[in-house]
């Protein structure tokens, strides 16, 4: 199969990371915004990861039909974060349809709706709840400029990446001979409830000139990238089943910062 050749380290790293981050006391769970061209292995990654516990998975949706049916279950704490492989679907509706699906995602991913009319339907409970997301990089260009402006983007963790000539090549020679189809699962090993994770104040220092340079790039301060990347080390630290962020998360976010701006850096 395509991703057992294409080693696709990195984007697993940080979307399991992502979905850690909902078990970490006194962060919001974080967002994420997969990009990259068609056929580059999005879908198949995310669907490895659909099947644990706090993720729904949904392939089109709504701002009136995630009102109705799943932001009971975010209520409720059995939905963490909503899974979305590709973000093209829900966005192909009308532009009446297609603002309010927008809207209600950039707020719920903020701030948690904390009261939201939409469609004669009334919600006033706060919830949290995290995004992860997949598009194309000409779906991501198409939509930019507006989801700026509505401080759509600044929100999540944006993910890009390409793939090198050469493995292009490599991919080519291996779907020659392979018949395999199957996506296997990966369970992940989430704690029972939210654990207290602490960063040394010197690790944390060292985020500022990376959120300074990524908030320039979106002609932000990066403020929120910052608050993104501090619980993004503690979600790394917490899939090892550590308490304490150390210089080794900190290395580990570092490598997938290659990833984490506009450049499309080959994987």
């Amino acid at each position: 199969m395509m991703t057992k050749l294409v080693r696709l380290d990195a984007l697993e790293t940080i979307v399991r990371a992502v979905l850690f981050s909902a078990y970490v006391r006194g962060e919001k769970p974080l967002s994420l915004l997969i990009v990259a061209k068609p056929e580059s292995a999005k879908t198949a990654i995310l669907k490895k990861y659909r099947e644990n516990k706090g993720v729904v998975y949904l392939t089109d949706c709504t701002a009136y039909g995630l009102t109705h049916n799943i932001l009971p279950k975010v209520v409720s704490g059995e939905v963490k974060h909503i899974m979305i492989a590709d973000l093209i679907t829900p966005l192909s509706k009308s532009t009446k349809t297609r603002q309010a699906f927008v809207a209600f995602l950039n707020n719920l991913i903020e701030e948690g709706v904390a009261k939201i009319t939409t469609y004669a339907t009334v919600w006033e409970k706060e919830v949290n709840c995290g995004l992860i997301a997949a598009i194309t990089d000409e779906a991501l260009k198409d939509g930019r400029r507006d989801w700026a402006k509505m401080g759509f983007l600044s929100r999540m963790l944006l993910f890009t990446y390409s793939y090198p000539i050469s493995l292009v090549t490599r991919i080519f020679e291996s779907l020659i001979g392979d018949k395999s189809t199957v996506i296997e699962p990966v369970p992940l090993n989430f704690p029972n409830g939210s654990v207290d994770i602490d960063i040394p104040r010197e690790i944390a220092e060292k985020l500022i000139p990376i959120s300074v340079k990524i908030g320039e790039s979106m002609r932000l301060h990066g403020f929120r990238f910052f608050l993104n990347a501090r619980a993004l080390l503690k979600a790394l630290a917490l899939m090892k089943g550590k308490r304490m962020v150390s210089d080794e998360e900190f290395n580990e976010f570092l490598e997938l910062s290659r990833f984490l701006n506009w450049d499309f850096n080959p994987i």
